[in-house]
């Protein structure tokens, strides 16, 4: 039987490239032959340099579906009233908490000793009324809020802005 030759044996390592060839390797003029390469590109261990021009082209998975077609959106209305919370609703769920704060003063504190200090508590509580109505409409008005929810928030910003109303007064 005849001998095989090099390129027929299989137990054979196939040849190391030639370092020469390598595009990374210094030429004559001792300048890289791509592009200058960034410190971060070849001292990290672990690094290999990858080439985007000799990668092949991306395919999916074999045997995965293709991607759902995008869903073509009806075109926005004209003419129609936008669906936003306007300034009413959140302005109304602060009131709320603005007549549920003068309840419980005058449950917990009773009646004020004068007329001057009913109308100094009268303005804290519009004025933190209508800061936290105009809070409230800040964050909910690019889409219409469930009422639940402004009462809510409503409510959140009122107490804060009332605590700090409270701490500048007396």
């Amino acid at each position: 039987m005849p001998e095989p030759t090099p390129a027929e044996r299989p137990s054979d390592p196939p040849e190391p490239p030639d370092p020469s060839d390598s595009p990374d390797s210094p030429d004559s003029a001792g300048t890289t032959g791509a592009r200058e390469r960034f410190g971060w590109e070849g001292g990290a261990p672990g690094y290999s340099v990858v080439d985007p021009d000799r990668l092949a082209p991306h395919q999916p998975m074999p045997g995965a579906p293709p991607y759902p077609a995008a869903e073509e959106l009806p075109p926005p209305p004209v003419g129609e009233r936008a669906t936003g919370t306007g300034p009413g609703r959140p302005l109304l769920a602060a009131a709320v908490w603005g007549v549920v704060d003068l309840v419980l003063v005058f449950v917990v504190a009773g009646a004020p000793p004068s007329t001057s200090s009913v109308v100094l508590l009268l303005l804290v509580i519009v004025a933190a009324v209508l800061v936290a109505g105009l809070l409230t409409w800040l964050v909910a008005r690019r889409r219409r809020w469930p009422s639940w929810a402004l009462f809510l928030v409503a409510g959140l910003a009122f107490w804060v802005v009332r605590a700090a109303t409270t701490a500048g007064v007396g």
